[in-house]
């Protein structure tokens, strides 16, 4: 995790120009002692059990259900059926909507009243 918030860091502000805001659950990786955040980077942890705060979240059993009870060879075959089921869902953007399509999203996107 420290990696990906120093390569975050860098390729959102490659200059060390500005403050970063970032909202993260409080998963163990995220909210770990040994964690390394960049200068520009500020954590602000989201409140638990807050699904309609990180929609992203409720997209994953729709990843999940491509590679549930399989077994794989090795890691290319998992990544090849990640990719295409990804693939999928981005050609289906309705059925991923239904799952994280929380009612303030919509009103951002000008779909609800």
């Amino acid at each position: 995790m420290s990696m990906a918030l120093k390569e975050f860091s860098q390729y959102i502000d490659p200059k060390n120009e500005r403050i970063i805001i970032l909202l993260m659950d409080r998963a163990g990786w995220h909210v770990s002692k040994e964690l390394e955040i960049p200068e520009n980077i500020r954590i602000f942890p989201l409140p638990s059990y807050t699904p309609e705060l990180q929609p992203v979240e409720c997209s994953w059993p729709l990843l999940r259900e491509s590679v549930a009870n399989r077994y794989f060879d090795n890691l290319d075959k998992f990544e090849d059926v990640v990719v295409k089921r990804c693939a999928w869902l981005n050609k289906n953007p309705e059925t991923l909507k239904g799952a994280v399509g929380f009612s303030w999203i919509q009103k951002i996107e000008g779909r609800s009243n």
